[in-house]
Parts: structure tokens; C-alpha cells; sequence
């Protein structure tokens, strides 16, 4: 067998049924063990998790080949050299040339643009095969990105100053080899554009973290099993499906098996229909079998608060990049990540404007025109209705396409209170999911979809009373959470049990898959629940006496039913009281949410799994 003193060294850390002596260990890798181990070792999770802490400590210490560096790995390659040269010499015959100043300058950076993304590719992967230690902790994901190190060996080559508009004075040498004075004035910007990312960048990201504690706060683990058989729709494909549980059956998979990386391969391309915290039916809280496996494997304690943990889970890497920005903050084509959390904190905010929002159709119809606007961009006619599309997005539809309200119809990102408007809270959680997972993503943070899954399930939980008949202890144009309704929901007077496909046009009663009470049954919708076999739902004829309505992320604890919760809140405390008084509202102090507890002090801790967790 031949193998590596470091593959030796880690597999002699491993129990037997984990050892592979031809596995490569980059950033991937690391996790996917970690999962193995947590899946097929819980009880030795944590000794594990120790020992290879410190296999890397000593290996860092002692050998330290790929920890350290020397002159010689400053060293640029050949190709990247010869790169360069070529790029300098055309940057060259533009300055030569005849044209204004600014033309002159637009041409350059235009210049220097098509070389850059080629230029960090030919440096890392030179550097991978000569087994430079900066492209190797690069590869193995320990540390740093491609744009560092070609910073380090190649040059920056092209900055932008602090409102990230491109210097055209291009940095065509590395720190190692030296820069002149106009060269050192142009990444000073850098310099400084890390140092304000730095100062800003733990209080934004810790506001935002601290909202969606708030929101998801009571997602607590409450249950070991709501016996629920909705879920949403998913490919079976999709990783993130390990640990979920099936809510219905596939094949030869019945409901409630857990799914496994076998399973997931053995159920290819098919959509499966998997519980989720959107759709648990749990009496407080969620439930174990919605929540899924976790992270170290097994399911979650009663009394585990998921909610905290997936707000943290989201929201601290998302910190972390925002102070790793300083490291590249000045070099045009390095990572930002400031875009990435304006953009989570736009999806949580609810803004009145959504700023490069997508165009989302506002009734049913079919496409009849799509033509230029005046202002620019574009109009499109669904049906007599016209949607503008901004210049700098494109239409995702064409003439004939048969659209229904609440449909994203062109690019950009959907603001969720339109889509929850119109195609219900069910369908508006789902999408919220879909669009924070790709602007993540996108941002270079990848989130665990479960983990987005509760915090939609807190985020997007408000409906506005319209009439007097509404629920009760409410009257119009109160804004009240949707769990609170659903959870003690009687089917009105006049429901019908009927089959989807002749259900159309009518209000569901009571949720089905993800979709939720008060959800308009489309054609689609209607397909979906025969697609995933769902024989009958219950449905009414006239819309319920609530429309959904997204809050702001600020605003959640402020439409709680508990008065006591109300007053951890950001926003509105002053007239919750006065609202609380007026209406004699109750407090629970041994609910899901720990704030009541903390309030009255004595009360924190006791009862706990009884009337409530805390």
C-alpha cells in the first residue's frame, strides 16, 4: 500500500470503519467526515473531534512544512510571468495612444478586467502543482483565497477606492517584489477599506444575528412527533435532505425513514416530499421528526432550541466574512461581502422598496406583450395588467406563457411579502427559503437549508385581520401570527371535502404539503397535490377573514400573542402595553419563549417539558 506519512498519521486517529488511506483531505472532505463520524459514531463524537484538534496542533507545530514559507514560494511562475507581461504591454499601447484622459482610463480597466479571473486561475493551480504551501492551504480551505495569493505573487493589478469604482492605475507588481510610490498610494485604499469593513462589520452582522434570534427564538423542541404527513417538495438529490425524514411515501421508501446518503442515491432525481419545520403541526414549537438529524447526529433533545441555533448558524459566518474582507477589500474581483448581508438584512427587513427586486406578476394571465419601456427597461402584460422590469434585469418569461399571481417573472431577487401575499404563508416560507439559500450562496456563505426552514417558519408568520368574524380576541387590521390561528383552526361553516383537481379557484381550510390555510388553489397548486398523491383537502368557497402579511424582522415579537414577549422586542413596546391593558392580555411564563422566564426571574427553569420547555 502506498500512502503518506499524513495519511498514516489520520487514519490512526480513526476507528477502523473510517479509515481510508487515499483520501484527500480538503475543506469538503473535513465535513463530510465530520458527518460520517457524527452519523456512525455519536458516542465517540467529541473524543474524536479532540484527538484530530490536536493531530493538526502538533502536525502544525512539529512539521509545519505547509504552516511556514520561504522566499522561494514568492517566487511568480513562468506562464503567470509571462501573463503579466503581455497584460503590461497592452496597458502600454493604450497610455501611447491617442483618446481622452477618461477613455483612456475606462480601457484599461476594461483591459485588466479579462485578465483577472484568468490570472488567479493560472497562479493557484501552478501553485497547486508545484506544492506551494499558500496554494495548498488555499486548496484545503485552512486559510485565504485565490486573490491573496495572486496578490502575494503576481500583484493586485486592479483597486477600487472606498466607493468601489476602479482606480486605472493598475498594480502590476506583488508586495514581494516591491512597489513604486503610485503603486503604494493605490492599495493604500485597500488598507483603508479594510480597516472601515472591520469596524463596521461586527455590529451589522451581530444586529442581524440578534434579529433572527428574535424571530426564531420559540422554535423550540417541544415533541417528539406532530404526526404530520405534510412536508415540502424537494429534489431527492439535494444534500441537504440527509437526516430529513420522508412525509410520505416514494417507492419503496415508506414515510417517517430517515433519509441517508444511500437512500438520497438510490431516490436519484425524483422530488420526494420531506417534514420540515415549515410544516410541523407540533402544539408548541416543533417537533423532533420536523426538526431532523443534527449536526452530531441523532435528533434533537426535547427542550433544544433550534431556533437560536440556526440563527447563529446563519448569521455568523456572514460575520466572519465581513471581517475577512479586509484582506481583499481593495482589489477589484475580490471578495465582498457587503452586498451578501445587505442583501439577507433586505429579505428580513421587508423594505417598502426592494432594491434590485424582481418583478412579481400581481394577478393571473397570460403574457401578452413584453416591450421597451419609456424610463427603460422593460414592460410586461399579464393579461391588462403591465410589470416593469428594470433596465439591468431580464424578462424569465415569453409571449404565451400562462402566469398566476405571486410568480417571479423576471431576474433579480423576489421580495417574500409579495409572494406570501399571493400565493399564502405556506408558499411565501417556501420561497423565502429558496431565495436566502441562493443569496447566501452567492455571497459565499452556504447555509444549511433546515436551518433556513426555521427561521422562515419564525420570519414569515403574520396575517392581517380583515373582517369581524376573524379569530378570536382580534378585529380588523390587527396584525397577529399565523401559527397562533392555525394551531386551533375548526374548518368553517360551508367547507367542502373535495378532490384537488376539482378544487380549483376555491380556499383551502387546512393545510396541505406546504401549502397553508387560506391558500387560493391554483391549476399548479392543484397539480402539486396530486403530483405528491394528496386524495382530498378540505376547501371553502369565500377567502378566511385574514390576508398574510410579512413584519420585519424587528417587528416579529411585537405581534406576539404574550404580552410579555411583546416587551423584548425592538419595536412598538409603548403601544403593545397600552394594547395589553386595553384587552387584558396573558403571559405564559412557561411557553416556548424565554423572555417571561427571564422577566419575572423565579419562574425560569421550573416546569420544564410539562406546560412548557422554559
Amino acid at each position: 500500500m502506498r500512502t503518506t506519512v499524513g495519511q498514516l498519521l489520520l487514519n490512526d486517529a480513526l476507528p477502523e470503519q473510517l479509515r481510508d488511506y487515499g483520501r484527500v483531505m480538503d475543506k469538503k472532505s473535513v465535513s463530510a467526515l465530520f458527518s460520517k463520524i457524527a452519523d456512525e459514531h455519536p458516542n465517540q463524537f467529541k473524543d474524536l473531534n479532540f484527538a484530530l484538534h490536536n493531530l493538526g496542533s502538533n502536525v502544525a507545530t512539529v512539521h509545519g512544512r505547509n504552516a511556514s514559507f520561504s522566499l522561494n514560494d514568492l517566487k511568480m511562475p513562468a506562464a503567470v510571468r509571462a501573463m503579466r507581461d503581455e497584460l503590461s504591454k497592452k496597458i502600454e499601447v493604450i497610455n501611447d495612444g491617442q483618446g481622452k484622459a477618461g477613455q483612456k482610463n475606462d480601457k484599461i480597466v476594461e483591459t485588466i478586467h479579462g485578465y483577472l479571473d484568468k490570472a488567479n486561475e493560472l497562479n493557484y493551480s501552478e501553485g497547486v502543482k508545484e506544492n506551494n504551501p499558500f496554494a495548498l492551504q488555499v486548496l484545503s480551505g485552512a486559510r485565504g483565497n485565490s486573490s491573496q495569493f495572486r496578490s502575494m505573487r503576481v500583484g493586485d493589478m486592479l483597486l477600487v477606492d472606498h466607493k468601489d469604482r476602479p482606480i486605472p492605475i493598475p498594480v502590476m507588481r506583488s508586495y514581494a517584489e516591491g512597489v513604486d510610490p503610485a503603486q503604494y498610494w493605490a492599495s493604500a485604499y485597500g488598507a483603508r477599506k479594510g480597516a472601515i469593513s472591520v469596524k463596521f462589520a461586527t455590529p451589522k452582522s451581530g444586529y442581524l444575528g440578534k434579529q433572527l434570534i428574535y424571530a426564531a427564538h420559540r422554535m423550540v423542541v417541544s415533541e417528539k412527533d406532530c404526526g404530520t404527513t405534510n412536508g415540502i417538495t424537494v429534489p431527492a438529490s439535494d444534500t441537504d435532505n440527509e437526516g430529513s425524514v420522508l412525509a410520505r411515501d416514494i417507492g419503496d421508501h415508506t414515510a417517517g425513514t430517515v433519509l441517508n446518503p444511500r437512500s438520497i442515491k438510490a431516490l436519484g432525481d425524483q422530488k420526494v416530499v420531506v417534514r420540515s419545520p415549515i410544516t410541523c403541526q407540533a402544539k408548541n414549537g416543533v417537533c423532533q421528526r420536523c426538526a431532523g438529524v443534527r449536526e452530531r447526529g441523532g435528533f434533537p433533545p426535547i427542550g433544544d432550541n433550534i431556533g437560536v441555533a440556526a440563527a447563529q448558524a446563519v448569521s455568523e459566518p456572514i460575520g466572519q466574512g465581513q471581517l475577512s474582507e479586509k484582506h481583499t477589500g481593495g482589489m477589484a474581483g475580490g471578495k465582498s461581502n457587503k452586498s451578501g448581508l445587505d442583501l439577507v438584512n433586505q429579505l428580513v427587513q421587508v423594505p417598502t422598496v426592494f432594491q434590485g427586486g424582481a418583478a412579481v406578476a400581481s394577478n393571473d394571465g397570460r403574457v401578452t406583450e413584453i416591450k421597451p419601456a419609456p424610463q427603460g427597461g422593460k414592460y410586461i402584460r399579464v393579461g391588462a395588467t403591465e410589470h416593469w422590469v428594470p433596465a439591468h434585469l431580464e424578462p424569465k418569461v415569453k409571449v404565451g406563457d400562462e402566469i398566476e399571481a405571486g410568480d417571479i417573472i423576471s431576474e433579480g431577487i423576489p421580495n417574500p411579502a409579495l409572494i406570501a401575499q399571493h400565493k399564502g404563508i405556506g408558499e411565501g416560507r417556501n420561497q423565502f427559503v429558496n431565495v436566502m439559500r441562493s443569496t447566501l450562496k452567492e455571497g459565499g456563505f452556504p447555509a444549511h437549508r433546515r436551518n433556513l426552514e426555521v427561521l422562515a417558519r419564525g420570519l414569515v408568520n403574520h396575517v392581517r385581520v380583515t373582517d369581524l368574524d376573524g379569530p378570536s380576541d382580534t378585529v380588523p387590521d390587527d396584525v397577529v401570527e399565523y401559527d397562533s390561528i392555525s394551531r386551533g383552526y375548526q374548518p368553517r361553516y360551508g367547507f367542502q371535502v373535495r378532490p384537488p383537481k376539482e378544487a380549483t379557484g376555491l380556499y383551502l381550510e387546512e393545510p396541505a404539503l406546504h401549502y397553508s390555510i387560506g391558500t387560493r388553489i391554483t391549476p399548479r397548486v392543484s397539480r402539486a397535490l396530486e403530483d405528491n398523491k394528496v386524495g382530498s383537502v378540505k376547501v371553502h368557497a369565500d377567502q378566511p377573514s385574514f390576508v398574510p402579511e410579512l413584519s420585519r424582522a424587528m417587528e416579529t415579537l411585537a405581534h406576539s400573542a404574550d404580552w410579555m414577549v411583546r416587551m423584548g422586542g425592538l419595536y412598538g413596546v409603548k403601544r403593545s402595553v397600552i394594547k395589553s391593558v386595553h384587552r387584558g392580555g396573558a403571559s405564559d411564563t412557561h411557553g416556548t419563549s424565554f423572555i417571561p422566564s427571564l422577566a419575572q426571574g423565579t419562574e425560569f427553569g421550573k416546569e420544564v417539558g410539562t406546560k412548557g420547555t422554559y
